[in-house]
């Protein structure tokens, strides 16, 4: 007998999910967006966790790994892709790549580097919960530091569609907040030991959701076959950044998991 999920209800899983409609009012809102308005938030190298994903998962995937991976045709989708570390990672690579990401300042940013950098990517400016792709249209999906900006209910329709647009047999990388972050229960809480909203600081008034390993994989089993889960944690990555009232006043935990989509 299947255990019953913590995470999601029979209604949501057949895609009847209650989250945020109203796009209009995420754009005029949209804190992350001001993240980008300064480059000196913005990181150039891929992170190690994906350079890893990419060596372990598609480079030099084992036999078993293998037989349970469809990788056809290796076009990859960077969800949030911000200022574009990991299209500029990918496209060198010489993989079919596409970017999207919910500010315009992300966007233009990256668009710029990639035309330094004579690079062919595909980039669209849209919300993470509605994707404008169609079903399957990805090998792999890449989402690192960026879907944790999002209420739970949020969450479940951006897995739902990441669901939707990843090939069966594809691969999915996705880091979540986890609870052993410096800012967790920091500013206004939105639902009780999961989601805050800072009052300061560079993210201020940007959702933040933390997630248990166990709620972490509950939010992706449903569609994905869990194949790795580890946690990450490193001192901040953009020091004396805008906003920043301490440069060292933030410590990032975050799970990362990588799936094979059902």
């Amino acid at each position: 007998m299947r255990i019953a999920n913590p995470i999601w209800t029979a209604t949501e899983l057949a895609g009847d999910i209650n989250y945020d409609h109203d796009i209009s009012n995420i754009i005029e809102n949209n804190a992350w967006h001001r993240l980008f308005e300064s480059p000196r938030w913005i990181l150039m190298n891929p992170a190690d966790e994906v350079v890893n994903f990419f060596t372990k998962y598609i480079e030099n995937p084992n036999k078993q790994l293998k037989a349970r991976t469809s990788l056809s045709d290796y076009k990859v989708h960077d969800l949030g892709c911000g200022g574009g570390r990991h299209l500029f990672y990918f496209a060198e690579l010489g993989f079919d790549v596409t970017g999207s990401d919910l500010s315009e300042n992300a966007i233009n940013f990256a668009r710029a580097e990639l035309a330094r950098r004579e690079l062919d990517v595909r980039l669209t400016l849209c919300p993470m919960t509605k994707l404008p792709f169609a079903d399957g249209e990805f090998d792999v999906t890449v989402s690192r530091a960026v879907i944790n900006h999002a209420t739970l209910q949020d969450m479940k329709k951006v897995i739902y569609e990441v669901a939707r647009t990843t090939k069966p047999g594809g691969l999915f990388f996705v880091t979540f907040s986890s609870e052993r972050a410096s800012d967790w229960k920091k500013g206004i809480e939105v639902l009780e030991g999961i989601t805050y909203i800072p009052v300061e600081g560079p993210e201020k008034g940007l959702v933040h959701t933390f997630l248990s390993a166990t709620n972490a994989t509950a939010l992706l089993e449903p569609f994905f076959r869990i194949e790795e889960i580890y946690l990450y944690e490193h001192p901040p990555l953009v020091k004396n950044a805008p906003g920043a009232t301490d440069p060292n006043q933030y410590f990032g935990s975050e799970y990362v998991v990588i799936g094979v989509r059902r």
